[in-house]
C-alpha cells in the first residue's frame, strides 16, 4: 500500500459536498496527511469577454473577477472553519488546515496538473449520479480526471442539488 502524505480535495462547492470532504478529513487524519482543497474555475471564453468588455469600461471586467476570487477563498475559508466548528471538536487537521487554492482553468486538466504538481498521493471528489447519455455527450470531470490521472482517485457518491 502506497503512503498517503498529501490528499488533494477537488470540488465544484455544490450544497451536498460535505461527505466527500469529510472523507478526505478522514483519510487524511488516519494517515497524518496534508489537505489541498481546489476550486476551478471555468475561464470565460474569448467570444464573451470579448461582449462583455465592449459593455464596461477598461479594467472593470478584471476588478470584479478579483472582487470575486477574493470572496470566493472567503467561502471557501468559512466552509473550512465551519466544518472544524461542527465535525472536529475542535481537533487540528492533520498536516495543518487546507490550504484552500481557487484556480482557472478547465477543471480536470486543472485537477490532473495540481495533482502531479503537488506529488499529491490520493484524490478524493464527490461524485453526482448522471444519467447514461448525460455522461456520453457531456461527460462528468470525475470520470475525466479519472481517465487522465496516475494519481490515485477516489469518488465519494454525493446526493443530487
Amino acid at each position: 500500500m502506497t503512503e498517503i502524505n498529501t490528499i488533494l480535495y477537488a470540488t465544484d462547492l455544490g450544497k451536498h459536498t460535505r461527505p466527500a470532504f469529510r472523507m478526505a478529513v478522514s483519510l487524511a487524519k488516519s494517515n497524518n496527511a496534508k489537505i489541498h482543497f481546489l476550486y476551478v474555475i471555468e475561464p470565460l471564453n474569448t467570444n464573451t469577454a470579448s461582449l462583455v468588455n465592449s459593455y464596461l469600461p477598461e479594467g472593470t471586467i478584471e476588478d470584479i473577477y478579483q472582487r470575486s476570487i477574493d470572496e470566493l477563498h472567503e467561502k471557501v475559508k468559512n466552509r473550512i472553519d465551519k466544518f472544524c466548528l461542527e465535525e472536529l471538536d475542535g481537533e487540528e487537521f492533520p498536516g495543518g488546515k487546507p490550504v484552500a487554492d481557487i484556480i482557472e482553468g478547465s477543471p480536470a486538466a486543472t485537477i490532473v496538473s495540481f495533482a502531479e504538481d503537488n506529488n499529491v498521493d490520493l484524490i478524493v471528489m464527490g461524485s453526482h449520479a448522471h444519467s447514461v447519455l448525460n455522461n456520453l455527450f457531456i461527460g462528468s470531470v470525475a470520470d475525466k480526471v479519472v481517465n487522465r490521472t496516475t494519481t490515485p482517485v477516489l469518488l465519494v457518491p454525493l446526493k443530487n442539488d
